[in-house]
């Protein structure tokens, strides 16, 4: 397991020591795979026609292998294109391969590759910022963009399906914001002390906070339009730029405020009662229409509800 190195709190209000649920270099779980390093090497051209399955293998074998941050991202690039286009046929796949009708519009194996991608990703940034030296800018900025694009697309995948994420989805995204969002908001100085927060090499990269807005916006959306999350998707980015995440700091006792508990496996969640001053996490500020838009769908089916359980007169 990989455990973020933040000896001291790097923001008031922010805990210390989260981790990530990213195992990096630990030998296989399944014996089948063989050694990464072999695996690696047998892996068919990125042209090659790849079954869910074989990407699947590719996968969980980079990600317990020993390569370094810069050859693990040089991979996964590679391979995006195959990936998105195996997710895009993978219930013809399913269907042909095991006889089973897909689930939905979906599959477990598109979900799997989305949380490998994802994964595969987080381990290379934290490889990074371990070390404290980014890869080349280009590399470095593709990996942050298709971090967060890809947790959008276990959000959809999960919302179409109408399952939960996996078992530690929201909290390694959380555990990877305290490394990104707060390298961008407090670099490092020169003279900084020993305990100054990490630097990660993504400062460049103005969008992180902005993307990690749309993805927590994403999940306040997707706990109420669970059969029209792709409709209210459009307005997302415009959201995101309006919406402040802040620390919890100075706002201990205020009602009503959303909050992304930064130990809780969970997309953010409304408090309807004062804050705790134990709080450890970031406070959301989401703009007055997106909060309408969630508490007028709210209010549309509390009444379809109550529709439904009333006595017919006839």
């Amino acid at each position: 397991m990989m455990t973020l190195q933040t000896s001291a709190r790097p923001a008031p209000g922010l805990p210390t020591g989260l981790t990530l649920s990213i195992p990096i270099g630990e030998p296989a779980s399944s014996g089948s795979l063989g050694s990464a390093s072999g695996l690696l090497a047998a892996v068919p051209s990125v042209g090659d026609r790849i079954t869910p399955a074989k990407l699947i293998e590719m996968l969980q074998a980079l990600l317990t292998s020993d390569l370094d941050a810069a050859a693990r991202l040089r991979f996964l690039r590679a391979w995006k294109a195959p990936l998105l286009a195996s997710c895009e046929h993978t219930g013809a796949h399913v269907g042909e391969e095991t006889g089973e009708r897909p689930m939905g519009s979906g599959s477990v194996f598109e979900g799997r590759l989305y949380r490998l991608m994802f994964r595969n990703l987080a381990a290379a940034i934290e490889l990074t910022a371990n070390r404290q030296r980014a890869p080349d800018a280009d590399l470095s900025g593709w990996a942050v963009r298709n971090l967060f694009h890809f947790f959008q697309y276990q959000i959809r995948h999960a919302a179409r399906l109408q399952i939960p994420l996996p078992a530690g989805s929201w909290r390694d995204l959380h555990a990877l914001s305290v490394r990104l969002v707060v390298s961008t908001r407090y670099p490092r100085s020169v003279d900084a002390s020993r305990d100054a927060y990490p630097v990660v090499g993504y400062q460049g990269i103005r969008s992180i906070e902005l993307r990690y807005k749309e993805i927590l916006l994403l999940g306040l959306i997707a706990q109420v339009f669970v059969n029209a999350i792709q409709d209210r998707m459009s307005g997302l980015s415009s959201w995101a730029v309006e919406t402040r995440l802040e620390t919890p700091f100075g706002l201990s006792g205020q009602r009503g405020l959303w909050l992304v508990d930064l130990a809780d496996d969970a997309p953010p969640c409304e408090c309807a009662g004062p804050l705790s001053p134990d709080f450890r996490g970031w406070v959301l500020f989401p703009p007055l229409d997106f909060v309408r838009m969630l508490d007028s769908a709210r209010l549309s089916e509390t009444s379809d509800r109550g529709r439904a359980v009333r006595p017919s007169p006839f």
